[in-house]
């Protein structure tokens, strides 16, 4: 996502003061764009507001900034050029910044002119900060256009001088108060913009602010919804802005990458055990990639026009930038460059050559890479301890005494090849380095003798080579370990592995590292130095060890780009089985169709989480990472989100894994929903999730974000917990929720494209023992859960034409004979100006409409408080237009009558907003827009002010105090407002309300507005004494209550409800919902009571064997605990302490069968919570019993070690129920 405004930047470690510096930026970037725009319509003497929500988040940024723990001179720097502190002098400051539109394609002035950015290290920079800025540099240079050069001014003559650049801007690195960045080119005339870079991929990250990057989880792409959802209750205190979305007016995005850098993590300004966000696709990876993020920095920056000499395109998410220096497109994994990534890339491009100059590499035991490398032997002797690692495939013999190392030397004057950015070493050979590489050395101390002595041969890197031996090496930390060199890769070659790193990835080629320990005499001449690849074995010995990366080609003769379309509609892929394969198949649909994914055949060697082999899929975009899949088999149907489903396969060594997959066509007029609204009219029966998981009732969801009491959504279809998308703008498709806590939901497969498959392969048992599972044996236990017939797609559905009138209204446009799923009609109230509308839903029914009128207008939301509706308006506008906006739908602009009101109109928004009350007609006489005084008023000391004595409106602030302000050219949000309608049909507009009632009857108490726009008549707000009233209470003491009131019951103290309902809700015929209730004695002292399980559990704290422990449990005529789902796992857990209690004993153990766990009553968990490779019966004597450790998670032990534990008793086994 690329932005022309915000500033803001990414923390590395989760400390909150760089969040400080962060929210300052963004704020500080806020107020610019906000004067700017001032400024393009500003008359002579107009002033900036002061107080506007831009100004006052900057006063409040700046404050916590001032406090943070700053040294003084840092802070100045930060403060220069605050928009803020000299608001009278900004005009002509923003005004030689820009005059165009808030928009990215017309900020040409954000970006660095010609792709050229003049940096500088400050003294607060250390060489270790240095040189991971200079490897995130090199891998912006790598892939896209732009060039870093250092700045300087030598006589009065910059570097932005010399180059034409146009601006005097440059990127000042230092290392301050966390991580962050301006945004984009901010056109300093001095000094330089600060840049705080961190290190690691967090400098890729800030980097990409200062080119003019956005935080992408706070993209304006409507995909971000449907992807994530922000959990702004575990977001900290202060910090929810991080997350806010962007103005689409200021950010322009290239679509939504939940892999990108410049994406947070969940646990990114989170409170203690939150999360910020939780994914909607769990199984995906976040933030681990850059691929579109450098695309979008190299197209915004125009790259591709310093191509224009090549006729190529770029498909497949490709574009056309420099790469390695040189015009190319750059491609997703595995399409090839040289047909504009229109190709799998199956063989290296002809003319491809080793980097030229003079370096040696070590030499492979099949020689060295081409002819244009010399060969050269060295043999060193010393007094042994020499070894090698099993896998040894370096040119060269090592034994005990002797060891022989061989070289492929580089003597070559073509610099057309150089060395791209990477992680590895060379020998160095002619002197020096390469560019981009530091020098080191090793020097060994060998023991040559009389009868065996040191030798060499041929051609050999730089060093000393006599009875002793130095090895001269060049290194280079100038790029990621992930990011594939472009080198001849038909012929195996090595590099030498530098310390801590992984090998270098190769394009088309695998790898394996080889190690090589050898020996020295004495420690008094061996010695290394500088940047070199070899560490000491351990500090008791003498040995060197060096890590090798050798490289072998990997079999890319194979796969393919396939289109399916009409014509094509279904493909079937069958995989190599060759040992070292590197397969890429990219499939198509056209746009807006998706694409279904199945395996027949799948033997991948590994198992999840462990793969040795692995196929990875990405589902969603192109160039974003997916997810490996491994093991014996993948039952489960993969769905794209998009058109296009993107597989790689790669197998190491003598492997045979291979899969046989079919891809087919999903045709958007082959789902069961209408794709135009995203299933927002599904009316199917689908109740579990695309992974099979149980759906949770909607009516036990109302502290989530959806549920069916929720007001201004379209909630109607709501029901039992049946796959719904109430709202088109967080959902792709239908979905439910999946787990109470934190509101945990997935999507739905309801059109049944997927097929049914098992994760478990005892299923049959678990049949035979009683205990089918959806989410484990889908397959096998299908028939034992209500079948839902196979949906018939919606293209194929109509509805007839709709009925003439509803009670108090009738349709207000021509009626057809057929309409589509997802059509609508729109019924007018008979009397007033509100209309309803009906849709056309999945099942050929039109959508339920009781009433076709309602107290307010279309879009206008109800204050049943004070029977007025209003409308909030998310642009700003002067008062003058706001009125005038108001006018136009018959309403005024709104103002509160009182502190509740006040209340009530700033809750629609954080920002500022125009109240209706001036004193235009009188000067210090504020009355409201009808002309009235004002009944109430919530002025902030010394307002009202008449600042310049102009300010004749009211706003009300952030804080929801009143200002009074200029009436224009200020601008702000406002609402309007219009009294209610009085309703003459009692009628529930739902069909869902009597339902709703029953499972939920605090819905008209807890949810009053959605009780008077949905269920007036079940809810008892009009025409109460035209049906019976309920009698409850006890005999003797009864009382009546109306139709949707309710009674409460409560079970006395020392007992607990066992069945029946403490809330009960007043029907339409005069009898109550639910059932009365039942109370049953709870458990003893020192027991804790669980209503889920309807159990008693206590924590013993005497260590006991897990047999000694049950048996314990057992003569409280109980069992060791069980642990049936995630909710009695927590409850579990919780009772074992805070922090890291000991462990505690589960009543679970595969003592009769190995690796069959059972609970103690012999029936299978359908729940597990096993912590990694858990259970593994490690050890001698086996483990064969289960116990919780610290985190709650399992693990195996041995029976007989000593735990607390936690027996379980069912409250029937303590009291009777009463």
């Amino acid at each position: 996502m690329v932005a022309c405004v915000t500033a803001d930047s990414v923390r590395a470690d989760g400390d909150l003061d760089e969040g400080i510096v962060e929210e300052y930026l963004l704020a500080r970037e806020e107020v610019d764009a906000e004067l700017e725009e001032f400024y393009e319509t500003a008359k002579l003497g107009d002033i900036p507001d002061p107080n506007s929500d831009a100004m006052v988040r900057l006063r409040k940024a700046r404050d916590d900034l001032t406090k943070a723990k700053l040294a003084p001179k840092h802070l100045a720097d930060l403060l220069k050029d605050d928009p803020g502190l000299n608001i009278g002098q900004t005009r002509k400051f923003v005004l030689n910044k820009s005059v165009q539109k808030r928009t990215i394609e017309a900020k040409e002035y954000r970006r660095w002119t010609k792709g050229i950015v003049p940096y500088v290290f400050t003294g607060e920079t250390n060489e270790g900060n240095r040189i991971e800025i200079i490897r995130s540099i090199r891998t912006y240079e790598r892939f896209t256009c732009i060039r870093y050069i250092p700045w300087k001014e030598i006589d009065g003559v910059t570097t932005n001088q010399e180059n034409d650049l146009g601006h005097e801007s440059y990127l000042t690195f230092v290392k301050r108060g966390g991580c962050w960045s301006f945004q984009g080119n901010i056109r300093k005339k001095t000094g330089g913009q600060l840049i705080s870079c961190c290190g690691g991929v967090t400098c890729i990250h800030e980097i990409g602010h200062a080119m003019g990057e956005s935080h992408e989880h706070q993209t304006p792409n409507p995909d971000r919804d449907r992807m994530i959802r922000v959990n702004f209750a575990g977001i900290v205190d202060g910090k929810t802005n991080m997350y806010v979305p962007h103005n689409p007016t200021s950010v322009f995005s290239m679509g939504y990458d939940l892999s990108s850098y410049m994406h947070y993590a969940p646990w990114s300004f989170a409170k203690s055990g939150k999360k910020t966000f939780y994914k909607f696709f769990p199984e995906l990876p976040h933030k681990n990639s850059y691929y579109y993020l450098m695309r979008e920095v190299s197209l915004m920056h125009k790259c591709q026009d310093r191509c224009s000499e090549s006729a190529m395109t770029c498909e497949n998410d490709g574009y056309l930038t420099l790469v390695d220096n040189k015009c190319a497109c750059r491609c997703i994994p595995g399409l090839d460059p040289a047909t504009g990534c229109t190709t799998v890339y199956k063989n290296d491009p002809v003319g491809l050559e080793f980097p030229g100059g003079q370096y040696a590499l070590p030499a492979h035991s099949s020689g060295c890479p081409d002819n244009t490398f010399s060969f050269g032997l060295r043999v060193q002797i010393n007094d042994g301890g020499n070894s090698k690692s099993v896998v040894y495939d370096l040119g060269g013999d090592v034994s005990g005494k002797k060891v022989e190392q061989q070289f492929c030397v580089k003597d070559s004057s073509n610099k057309e090849f150089f060395w791209p950015g990477g992680n590895f070493c060379i020998y160095r050979r002619g002197g020096k380095c390469p560019d981009g590489f530091t020098g080191g050395f090793v020097q060994y101390d060998d023991h040559p003798t009389q009868d065996s002595s040191n030798s060499q041969s041929g051609e050999l890197p730089d060093g000393v080579f006599d009875d002793d031996t130095r090895f001269e090496y060049c290194c280079t930390n100038s790029g990621f370990s992930g990011d594939e060199l472009y080198l001849p890769s038909r012929k195996p070659f090595a590099l030498i592995k530098r310390v801590g790193k992984n090998c270098q990835k190769v394009r088309g080629m695998h790898y394996e590292a080889n190690n090589l320990i050898i020996d020295n005499a004495a420690e008094e001449i061996a010695a290394r130095g500088g940047d070199h690849p070899v560490y000491k074995e351990d500090t008791k010995t003498q040995r060197y060890f060096t890590s090798f990366c050798m490289y072998k080609p990997a079999m890319i003769d194979c796969g393919d780009i396939i289109t399916l379309d009409d014509s094509n509609p279904e493909v079937t892929i069958i995989s190599p089985r060759d040992p070292e394969l590197e397969c890429y198949w990219l499939i198509k649909a056209p746009p807006g169709e998706r694409l279904q994914l199945d395996f027949s055949e799948f033997e991948i060697k590994g198992v999840p989480g462990s793969c040795l082999d692995d196929l990875e899929v990405r589902y969603v975009r192109m160039g974003q990472p997916g997810v490996n899949f491994c093991g014996r088999r993948w039952d489960k149907t993969t769905i794209s989100v998009n058109n296009t489903i993107h597989m790689r396969l790669s197998t190491y060594g003598d492997s045979t894994s291979h899969f046989t997959a079919t891809i087919k066509l999903v045709k958007r007029a082959d789902l069961c929903y209408a794709a135009s609204d995203r299933g927002m009219t599904y009316a199917g029966d689908v109740s579990f999730s695309r992974n099979f998981e149980p759906c949770l009732p909607w009516h036990k969801m109302t502290h989530c974000e959806m549920h069916p009491f929720k007001e201004n959504k379209f909630t109607l279809l709501l029901e039992g917990n049946k796959c719904r998308n109430p709202d088109q703008a967080t959902g792709f498709q239908p979905w439910c929720y999946v787990k109470e806590e934190n509101c945990i939901r997935n999507y739905c497969d309801v059109c049944l494209i997927g097929k049914r498959y098992n994760l478990l392969d005892d299923c049959a048992e678990r049949i035979r023992l009683g205990q089918c599972d959806l989410r484990e044996c889908a397959k096998t236990c299908a028939h034992h859960y209500p079948e839902v017939p196979q949906p018939v797609p919606a293209s194929q559905i109509t509805c007839g034409t709709p009925a003439e009138d509803v009670p108090d209204g009738s349709l207000n446009e021509a009626t057809k004979t057929s309409y589509a799923v997802g059509e609508s009609v729109t019924y007018k109230c008979k009397e007033g100006s509100s209309s309803q509308v009906s849709f056309c839903l999945s099942t050929g029914e039109w959508s339920f409409l009781g009433t076709a009128c309602s107290e307010c207008p279309p879009n206008f939301s109800p204050n049943f408080s004070n029977r007025q509706c209003y409308l909030y308006v998310n642009s700003i506008k002067t008062f003058p237009e706001a009125s005038s906006y108001c006018q136009e739908k018959k309403a005024i602009v709104a103002f509160p009558a009182s502190e509740d009101e006040n209340t009530f109109l700033k809750s629609f928004t954080r920002f500022n907003i125009w109240i209706g009350i001036t004193d235009e007609a009188e000067e210090g006489n504020f009355v409201t827009v009808l002309g009235k005084p004002a009944a109430f008023t919530n002025w902030k000391a010394p307002e009202p002010n008449n600042y310049g004595n102009r300010e004749d409106c009211t706003e009300i602030r952030h804080d929801k105090f009143w200002n009074d302000l200029p009436c224009s050219p200020y601008k702000r949000r406002f609402v309007c407002q219009i009294p209610m309608t009085d309703l003459k049909v009692c009628a529930d507009f739902s069909d869902k309300c009597t339902e709703n009632f029953e499972l939920y009857p605090l819905m008209c108490t807890n949810f009053t507005t959605f009780a008077e726009q949905q269920c007036r008549f079940t809810c008892g707000l009009c025409n109460q004494d035209d049906t019976p009233k309920c009698t409850v209470g006890e005999a003797g003491a009864t009382t009546e209550i109306s139709r949707g009131m309710i009674a409460t019951s409560t079970c006395p103290e020392g007992l607990a409800r066992f069945a029946g309902d403490e809330v009960r809700g007043c029907r339409a015929s005069g009898s109550l919902t639910g059932s009365p209730l039942k109370c049953h004695g709870t458990c003893p002292s020192g027991w804790a009571f669980n209503f889920d399980t309807m159990s008693c559990y206590k924590k013993f704290d005497t260590q006991k064997t897990h047999a000694d422990a049950q048996a314990d449990c057992v003569s409280h005529r109980g069992t060791l605990t069980t642990s049936v789902n995630m909710k009695e796992n927590k409850f579990i857990r919780d009772l074992m302490g805070p922090g890291k209690s000991p462990f505690v004993w589960l009543g679970l153990t595969d003592t009769k069968t190995e690796g069959k766990f059972v609970w103690m009553d012999g029936t299978l968990p359908t729940f597990t919570y096993w912590y990694g490779r858990e259970p593994n019966d490690w050890g001698r004597y086996g483990e064969d019993c289960a116990h919780l450790l610290h985190n709650g998670q399992w693990n195996d032990n041995r029976c007989s070690k000593k735990f607390k534990y936690i027996c379980k008793v069912p409250l029937d086994n303590i009291n009777g129920s009463r």
